[in-house]
């Protein structure tokens, strides 16, 4: 609605502008006479009509810009194509004329200027941004255009924007799309103008040449290309062959012109009551001014631009702004100056390009140069860089992230150059998807996910969460993990959680996946594949290794993406880290396992917005690598139903086993038992368990328990952890590995027969006990030595980094460090173990 009202309250006031004039053509123009016998290649046309001349001269002097053109029409399709004329020019500062539209048939001229009826249209293409031009279209549809027609017509727009005091600052173009047959470019001016030129991509030079007293530079040459399809191009690449004309010797002077352009009277009685309040609630904090300021710009003064005439780099007066609450940039970013100064903080207008970015350092200063204007402050030393127009930007003033505009001119009397704008504070996207696996394949699974958005990702999510119902939101990332994994249903509502003290955004979704494992054929088992594709849509994958152009990647962009698997089964993964890192982006890959958890981990970090030509080669290698780790197989075999509920039974194979080898130890103990050190016969006294022989006694009587409890949950015997193994691609030789379990719990048996029969003969002081215990130790330091190096080489397991973890070899070490050296050495230790065997009497 404010649209259309902005719309019928302007339209009387550009209405008497609207108007198509005609006249013959200027006396002023330099001569150029055409080859119109010259012909293209046929192979290059079409849309079914070429241009046998595109004619432009440009009196700087004189404001008038003269445009020429003569359309060969060869085929229906040109008809359809090329019998329109249209022309865009701006009623507050320009005036259109044509000088000639005829149509050439047969030798004949059909002159269709008296009875043009042209359509007067509104342009406004930039409504959807909120912008206002004031831009019109004047459009005639040609009638009665037939096959092999030549349609000629030429037209002037007289008058320039005012803004710019009359100086020159343009871009000549040398490019087309379609066959130019005669192709005549010039530029006048006075020998007085101080003109500078810039070639890009290997434009011509102009010939120059003096004619009437003035000076001509003329073009003749233009580049027809093919259409350039190519993706992933930096915004600020502009492959085309053009020449820059600018009349500003620095940048000094395009911000002395900024400053002439951006006065402001005093605050008026509106603005200053605001000020006043600002000043009131910060209480005598310039960092909560300020921030309170840039809050109510970004917020309450909606975007809104009416750049019509001299607005279109004028801002509007401060108060006026303020009073209707809308402006675009620039009335945004002179309101914000005006209320920081007025409590003395540093503040000014910096222009910046939001698409050259760091590149608008490489081409000739000129205020056209820029495309956007926020405020560059500086409170307690620090530089602030702030955009007034972004909304639900939350967050403390310490945690605020400079936008990526590369490089900006800051406007005041002593610019001499433009400032970097350096990003020191960045955001980052944590993103956790956690997949619940079914131990059977008619069960659903389950996927959660929960995305974290820190600081200027904050902002961007919380922008578009506010401009998308949670309806479209909600369709949106269904549709995203339909396509990655099939029936995919939403389990629970998409919840959002805003830590605005922060700038945090939480946004949590539940989805049910119907029929998650899908059955392979070829291995008659059921497997399922995870697809990192949130980090994969960070990527610009390329294939072509000698592209010639620029590879544009996001930035800034910090991705923490995890995907987390909880299987119905004991898993190990023969997964190699990767990790990459160049001075354009960091990447880093790793799988680990936890019991019944495996985690796949990605870390994606950009330090460019784009990949040099330079380095495309080994960008497409590294690509290859990180393709290689964003899907991975995890394939199950669920056997028969114990398989597929472990807890039915046991592995009978393995409980068998166990109590055959406790038998063996055990006789094996009893022979032991009966050993004695002390010769047959005698009978030493022997002291009662006394002193620290105490603590020995409690670890000797908890150490059975432990090993029992430690064999009780040992993964052998389960069956489907069992038959899970033969389904590891990963672990080589499986009957290896069946081995290595068995024998791993023969062990476990062995020193739990051993740590019985210890007890045994701690209690009855036996002689033989300080040469047990010793062997005791040794044999538990080598076997949890060996166990952990063979779990690690096997199952790919993690080290042990804590050095007092249970499974360390510095527990038994310990004990045997203290107690067998006080058994040989104290008195009570041996006097007290002095015990032989005594048979029983019979």
């Amino acid at each position: 609605m404010l649209v259309l009202s902005l719309l019928l309250i302007l339209t009387p006031a550009i209405a008497p502008a609207q108007k198509v004039n005609t006249s013959p053509a200027p006396a002023w123009l330099v001569p150029f006479t055409p080859d119109l016998s010259k012909k293209p290649n046929a192979k290059n046309i079409s849309d079914g009509y070429y241009l046998l001349l595109l004619e432009e001269q440009r009196h700087a002097e004189l404001k008038s810009n003269y445009q020429h053109f003569i359309r060969q029409i060869i085929s229906e399709a040109g008809i359809q194509n090329g019998s329109e004329i249209s022309v865009d020019y701006d009623p507050q500062y320009e005036k259109l004329t044509f000088h000639k539209i005829v149509i050439h048939r047969d030798g004949k001229e059909i002159n269709r200027l008296p009875g043009a009826a042209f359509k007067l249209l509104q342009k406004e293409q930039d409504l959807s941004r909120f912008i206002y031009s004031g831009t019109y279209t004047a459009y005639l549809i040609l009638e009665d255009v037939r096959k092999g027609d030549q349609i000629e017509y030429a037209y002037s727009i007289n008058g320039d924007n005012p803004i710019f005091n009359g100086k020159l600052d343009s871009r000549i173009y040398f490019v087309a799309y379609e066959p130019i047959v005669n192709y005549y470019k010039n530029l006048i001016v006075s020998p007085q103008r101080q003109i500078r030129f810039k070639r890009y991509n290997n434009a011509a030079a102009p010939l120059q040449k003096s004619w009437n007293g003035l000076t001509v530079y003329e073009w003749n040459k233009v580049d027809v290309r093919e259409t350039d399809n190519t993706n992933f191009v930096p915004s600020w690449y502009n492959p085309f062959t053009y020449v820059q004309v600018s009349e500003y010797p620095s940048w000094k002077e395009v911000a002395q012109w900024g400053m002439k352009v951006n006065q402001t009277p005093a605050p008026g009685p509106l603005l200053a009551g605001k000020i006043a309040a600002f000043k009131k609630a910060a209480n005598g904090n310039p960092a909560t001014y300020l921030l309170q300021a840039l809050r109510f710009v970004q917020d309450d003064i909606r975007y809104m631009g009416i750049e019509m005439g001299e607005y279109s780099h004028r801002p509007n007066n401060p108060d006026r702004v303020l009073a209707q609450r809308f402006g675009d940039c620039k009335d945004k970013a002179l309101l914000l100056c005006t209320i920081l100064r007025a409590n003395n903080i540093v503040a000014d207008m910096a222009y910046v390009n939001t698409d050259l970015r760091e590149a608008v350092s490489e081409i000739l200063p000129s205020p056209n140069a820029f495309n956007h204007a926020i405020v560059h402050a500086v409170l307690n030393n620090k530089v602030y860089w702030l955009d007034g127009t972004m909304s639900y930007q939350r967050g403390s003033l310490a945690d605020l992230c400079e936008p990526d505009y590369g490089r900006a001119l800051v406007v005041t009397d002593t610019t001499t150059q433009l400032t970097p704008v350096i990003p020191t504070t960045r955001g980052k996207i944590a993103v956790r998807e956690i997949f619940t696996l079914p131990d059977d394949a008619n069960k659903d699974g389950k996927l959660e996910v929960v995305t974290t958005y820190h600081r200027d990702d904050a902002d961007a999510q919380r922008a578009e969460l506010a401009g998308t119902s949670m309806k479209d939101k909600e369709k949106s990332y269904l549709a995203f993990y339909k396509k990655l994994y099939g029936d995919v249903v939403i389990r629970d509502s998409i919840t959002t959680r805003d830590s605005v003290a922060g700038n945090t955004i939480y946004v949590n979704e539940s989805y049910l996946v119907h029929d998650i494992w899908k059955n392979d054929s070829s291995s008659n088992k059921l497997l399922f594949t995870t697809n990192a594709q949130s980090f994969y849509d960070a990527l610009s994958f390329i294939s072509d290794d000698k592209r010639k152009i620029p590879v544009s990647i996001r930035y800034p962009y910090d991705l923490d993406y995890q995907i987390i698997l909880h299987t119905p089964v004991k898993w190990s993964l023969d997964q190699t880290p990767l990790h990459l890192q160049n001075e354009y982006y960091t990447f880093d890959y790793t799988a680990t396992i936890k019991e019944q958890q495996v985690i796949l981990s990605y870390h994606f970090k950009t330090f460019s917005d784009h990949i040099p030509v330079k380095f495309i080669p080994q960008y497409v290698k590294d690509l290859k690598k990180m393709n290689e780790v964003t899907s991975m197989d995890l394939t199950w075999n669920p056997g028969t139903a114990a398989a597929r509920h472990p807890d039915g039974k046991g592995n009978w194979l393995a409980i068998v086993l166990a109590l055959l080898f406790a038998g063996v130890f055990a006789g094996l103990a009893f022979i032991f038992y009966k050993h004695s050190v002390t010769p047959a016969g005698e009978t030493p006294e022997s002291l009662p368990i006394g002193g620290g022989l105490v603590l020995l006694a409690i670890g000797l009587v908890f150490t059975p328990m432990g090993e029992i409890t430690g064999i009780c949950k040992m993964a052998v015997f389960d069956y489907s952890y069992w038959i899970s193994i033969s389904d590891r691609q990963d672990l080589g030789n499986i009957t290896v590995v069946q081995l290595f379990l068995i024998m791993e719990m023969m062990v476990n048996i062995f020193m739990l027969a051993y740590s019985i029969l210890l007890a045994v003969l701690f209690f009855q002081r036996r002689d033989t006990f300080p040469f047990a215990l010793a062997t005791f130790y040794f044999i538990a330091t080598v076997f949890i030595y060996a166990d952990n190096s063979l779990n690690h080489y096997l199952f790919k397991t993690e080290k042990p980094k804590d050095i007092f973890n249970i499974n360390s070899i510095l527990w038994p070490l310990l004990r045997m460090a203290i107690w067998v050296p006080y058994l040989l050495i104290s008195q009570r230790g041996k006097n007290t173990f002095t015990m032989p065997y005594r048979p029983p009497q019979g």
